[in-house]
């Protein structure tokens, strides 16, 4: 009987544990790579439409650069005429928790500028909520990679 309820405990708490990339990706997780692979491709095609979708009305978007912008701002700063023409934005090492109707990707984002000539890459955090079935990002951190 003790040991029922030790595997039984066991089972719940393993079950509540956040889920990583790999092996053990769910249906979740994967889906919440595929949201941010959607999320970079649609910023480096400056795709407004699409990042409109994606993008919460009350994200909180921290640059590496350590300027704090919201939705609307990110939005007009995406295309031409913006700040930040890319010539390539890669995500990379993308690993991805799910804790109920939020989810969490960490990776790197291999970044180049049009208006610099050396490339460099960026650490992040995509924090996104599942709202009635839809996810949107509620939060990007980015801190430069040394």
């Amino acid at each position: 009987m003790k040991l029922r309820l030790i595997l039984a405990a066991l089972l719940c708490v393993t079950s509540l544990a956040p889920t990583h990339g790999g092996a053990q990706a769910t249906t979740g997780t994967l889906r919440l790579t595929q949201l941010t692979r959607a999320r970079v491709a649609a910023d480096f095609a400056a795709d407004r439409e699409a990042l409109d979708t994606l993008l919460s009305t009350d994200l909180t978007y921290v640059r590496s650069s350590g300027v704090i912008d919201d939705k609307a701002a990110v939005l007009a700063q995406v295309g031409p005429g913006g700040p930040y023409q890319l010539d390539y934005l890669t995500p990379d090492s993308l690993v991805a928790r799910l804790y109920g109707s939020v989810g969490v990707v960490t990776g790197i984002l291999r970044v180049k500028l049009s208006a610099q000539s050396t490339p460099y890459s960026i650490r992040f955090t995509d924090v996104w909520s599942n709202d009635r079935g839809r996810w949107q990002l509620v939060a990007f951190q980015a801190t430069r990679v040394p």
